[in-house]
């Protein structure tokens, strides 16, 4: 049993060190090693990440070898900058949110891939943003009357009357789309 133990151990290891860390953690479940022994190593590949930036990865292997939640915060913002300088607004707010980043960046993140939807025409995206990240009412509204406009110029009256139900515009807007379903 302690030879199976050591030889889990070494093989673990050697994959942390390698950087093969799914194959690491498959190790460790299979060979059923305890956390705090495996910490060390997922410290050190921890800081190897940091140096070369790879900082989800560093983030996930904080969590994953409960690591100080000081080393996971860092690496998860690091990793929230980054998406949020390279534009990926939806990635990065829902990185945030799985690493329990502040509420503010999980609606700043939100609220600038709204915007991004919103001004590439992507309207349906923004309304699922809207809703997934919980942003202000204003802005569901302003992509709900956008989406039921959009549905309608293009002859979709069921499901401009659907957006407009679900998101209770305005009684004219629900009026207008019966009107024409019932023209068809």
């Amino acid at each position: 049993m302690n030879n199976n133990f050591d030889e889990g151990l070494k093989r673990f290891n050697e994959k942390m060190r390698a950087g093969a860390f799914k194959e690491a953690a498959k190790i460790k479940s299979d060979y059923n090693l305890p956390d705090d022994i495996l910490q060390v190593a997922g410290k050190e590949a921890y800081e190897k990440c940091m140096k070369e930036g790879d900082y989800s990865v560093a983030a996930d292997l904080a969590k994953q070898y409960d690591l100080p939640a000081d080393m996971k915060n860092d690496a998860a913002m690091r990793s929230f900058r980054r998406k949020i300088d390279a534009e990926f607004y939806k990635a990065a707010a829902e990185f945030a949110r799985e690493f329990n980043l502040p509420d503010e960046a999980v609606q700043e993140a939100a609220i600038q891939a709204f915007n991004k939807s919103m001004s590439f025409g992507l309207i349906n995206n923004a309304a699922e943003i809207a809703e997934e990240f919980d942003l202000p009412e204003s802005m569901k509204l302003e992509a709900a009357t956008k989406s039921f406009d959009q549905h309608m110029s293009a002859g979709l009256y069921r499901k401009a009357l659907k957006i407009a139900t679900k998101y209770k515009l305005s009684d004219e807007m629900i009026n207008e789309a019966r009107k024409r379903i019932d023209a068809k």
